[in-house]
């Protein structure tokens, strides 16, 4: 069974004990507990609570001030600067880009331990249960896979955090008000709760085709927390790296072996309405009609999502070739008369599937998709050029990924970049910057977009196997493993999906991409590379380049967008003096004189931000709760 189905049947006391602050906590819950957790499927019954945190952190907010939405499963890559969201009215949309995180102002509500009090409730009535001890193992490593879950991303915020081994009653006030716990003992402590769960957990969960917590998942779970905690202490000359490594090591090869195959089309792992039927899918969050139902698709086909590609982002993506644009005969992109069409021509797939290839057809906006046009409407005088990736994408998409792309009304897209001050711009699915970041397109349940923006029930991936490939291939090359052999049992396997020559380790040096962090390992680089445009969206960058050590290197790049050559101007933007120019050259805001002519619109494209602090590898302590507890003690540098 689906654990989705049984959210909505989830008993009241799935709830006890869930508050807004560490500091605050409900009645003391033993006489409730007494009858609600004695058989397994009380224990079964309360944990679909649980999952809640994967819907999340997977559905979408609204950035203040701003009046758009982003994906929240998207927010780790607009903070690392990977995509960026163009308002156009808020010039620093960016908190971290513009220093304005402040322990006065960070409220997100992280600092948050009422998940891992819910946790441990149901951890301390395990052993006074009726089931057996096998079945209390295995709701036990449930359990601590959730509670490690929470504490890994409390970890990778804060640092040292406190650790909450049991419930805290309201009379333990040592606890309540007492210190952080070392980082070193909390990230031991999430090994060790996940060592014992992938031990003890049912090998296959609920059952061999149910889509609930098993030992694969905490594999996975354990191959994302080990990779991250053993290259940050990697990058730190911090003890015990490479026990983290080891680990990460060891459980990434287990699942690398358990799931040899991917999914045949890089596209479907966010545009499907039914993931179990793709290969490499460990765990995923299910929708379904008129049970729970998104509303993503839909922002995304409409005018309210303004999440672009940084043009940094979208040169890391390598040439058919397999080399980068600096060195491939393949790029066409190259100098002020190059046009849009020209960058995004003989480029790895997974561009064209995270940013919207160019187009241009010959008729007007908002032209209704009806069964007599939707083939034919736009094809009639055409320029081969204007038509050549709806051809592209057609060619090597099934029916439900077609182009010319459609609004959710569903109206025809007539072309792409739809750039938001042009004069020639039309509402839907457009941005400030011209690269138009997508995910979730397709047209398979158009009927439901159409009819509200609740009705959309593309599957969201959890664990998937391709980042576990990426971990696998990382690890190694920081354990000195990296070979020939790990390149093709991971990267080429994925760059064979996009049409991307496979990586030859013995090609890569110093030289082999120019524009690389010349403070990384050319290797290293291209695995980096590898997780990055395969991983892009999924929310991972503002961790990976904090661990990395590298987060001023990408967050003091200046945003752009796309170039746009002399002849085009006009077409897009009348007279509007709206480009890069000479005088906005400058190397430490990673602007060169290639960026001649690149969009900058408004908001954030005019300003380059303030700079990456090396005190921002953490989060700050909510002022609040230095307030109301004297004992906890600032991260370095917030004060």
């Amino acid at each position: 069974m689906k654990y989705i189905k049984y959210l909505l049947y989830i008993l009241v006391m799935a709830n006890i004990g869930c508050n807004n602050s560490f500091l605050e906590y409900t009645p003391k819950t033993s006489l409730t507990e007494k009858t609600a957790f004695v058989s397994y499927d009380n224990f079964k019954t309360y944990s679909w609570g649980l999952y809640n945190i994967f819907s999340d952190a997977l559905m979408r907010q609204s950035l203040a001030g701003t009046g758009n939405q982003v994906y929240t499963h998207a927010l780790g890559d607009i903070y690392a600067n990977y995509l960026h969201n163009s308002t156009g009215t808020n010039v620093q949309t960016n908190d971290w880009q513009w220093n304005n995180i402040t322990s006065t102002t960070n409220t997100d509500d992280s600092w948050n331990f009422s998940y891992i009090r819910k946790v441990n409730i149901m951890l301390r009535n395990i052993d006074g249960s009726q089931m057996t001890e096998k079945e209390k193992k295995h709701w036990r490593s449930v359990g601590l896979f959730f509670r490690a879950y929470r504490y890994y991303d409390l970890l990778a915020r804060y640092g040292d955090v406190p650790w909450l081994e049991n419930v805290v009653e309201d009379d333990e006030v040592d606890v309540l008000y007492g210190e952080r716990t070392p980082r070193e003992t909390v990230a031991s402590n999430i090994l060790r709760d996940l060592q014992y769960a992938e031990e003890n957990i049912n090998i296959k969960g609920e059952g061999a085709n149910t889509n609930t917590i098993n030992q694969d998942c905490v594999r996975a779970l354990m191959s994302r927390f080990c990779l991250f905690e053993g290259t940050w202490r990697k990058y730190r000359s911090l003890s015990n790296a490479n026990m983290y490594l080891n680990e990460a090591e060891r459980v990434s090869k287990l699942l690398l072996d358990s799931y040899p195959v991917i999914a045949a089309k890089y596209v479907d792992l966010w545009s499907s309405d039914d993931l179990s039927k793709l290969p490499g899918i460990i765990l995923y969050k299910q929708l379904a009609p008129n049970l729970e139902m998104s509303t993503l698709p839909r922002m995304e086909r409409g005018g309210s999502q303004k999440v672009g590609l940084h043009a940094r982002t979208v040169g890391r993506y390598l040439c058919q070739d397999g080399k980068p644009i600096a060195t491939s005969s393949l790029y066409q992109g190259a100098g002020p008369t190059a046009t849009v069409n020209d960058e995004f021509m003989n480029r790895d797939h997974r561009l064209y599937w995270r940013c919207v290839p160019p187009y241009k057809t010959n008729k007007g906006n908002g032209v209704a998709v009806t069964d007599a046009n939707k083939d034919s409407w736009w094809t009639d005088g055409m320029d081969p050029k204007d038509r050549y990736f709806i051809d592209y994408m057609n060619s090597i998409n099934d029916a439900n990924h077609q182009f010319p792309l459609r609004t959710w009304q569903p109206q025809f897209l007539s072309r792409v970049p739809m750039i938001q001050t042009s004069s020639n711009s039309w509402g839907p699915m457009r941005n400030y910057g011209g690269y138009y970041f997508y995910i979730y397109y397709n047209t398979y349940n158009e009927t439901a977009i159409q009819a509200g923006s609740q009705f959309a029930v593309s599957d969201c991936p959890i664990f998937h196997i391709e980042e576990i490939m990426l971990n696998y291939a990382e690890v190694e090359f920081e354990l000195g493993k990296f070979s020939q052999s790990v390149a093709d049992l991971t990267i080429n396997k994925l760059r064979a999906r996009a049409n991307v020559a496979a990586m030859k380790v013995s090609d890569i040096n110093a030289s082999f991409d120019p524009d690389r962090d010349v403070a990384v390992d050319p290797i290293a680089w291209e695995i980096r590379r590898e997780r990055m445009v395969e991983l892009l969206g999924e929310g991972f960058g503002f961790y990976d380049i904090r661990r990395w050590n590298r987060a001023e290197y990408f967050l003091n790049q200046r945003p752009l967008g796309v170039r746009v050559a002399e002849a085009e101007k006009t077409q897009y933007f009348g007279s509007a003096s709206i480009f890069v120019t000479t005088n906005d050259i400058n190397p430490a805001a990673s602007v060169s004189a290639n960026d001649v002519g690149r969009v900058v619109c408004s908001g954030d494209f005019i300003q380059q931000g303030k700079g990456w602090h090396s005190y921002y590898d953490l989060n700050p302590i909510p002022k609040t709760q230095l307030i109301l507890n004297d004992k906890l003690i600032q991260n370095p540098g917030w004060d």
